[in-house]
């Protein structure tokens, strides 16, 4: 999967937007953390190891 992060610097740190590969849709982040958050994808609920 690609990822098109448009990065902004100011005074009070990074933020910008983050589209998907295949998505017309950017999502918003504000910080580095919120960034990882964003680029992670959607949370399944659950234990990971039970995933087919």
């Amino acid at each position: 999967m690609r990822f098109v992060v448009d990065l902004e610097y100011g005074a009070d740190g990074v933020q910008g937007q983050v589209t998907c590969e295949g998505s017309d849709r950017p999502e918003p982040f504000h910080g580095w953390l919120d960034l990882l958050r964003v680029l992670e994808g959607p949370q399944t609920r659950g234990n990971p190891r039970d995933a087919p």
